[in-house]
């Protein structure tokens, strides 16, 4: 198991995979990032995803 912090707040997020820990992530950032969702373009979704992936490396 590892544990990932939200990389928008300070909530933090607990799976065995990355995909676990994303689906647990997605209704907080519907609910409490629903702007980082809203601009959500291609290039957002692709730093996002490059801090998700350093920060499960880290862990």
């Amino acid at each position: 198991m590892k544990t990932i912090m939200c990389i928008d707040c300070e909530k933090q997020f607990t799976g065995e995979t990355p995909e676990d820990v994303m689906k647990a992530m997605m209704p907080h950032y519907m609910s409490d990032h629903k702007e980082v969702m809203d601009k959500g373009n291609e290039e957002e979704r692709t730093k996002w995803m490059a801090e998700f992936n350093k920060r499960w490396g880290e862990v």
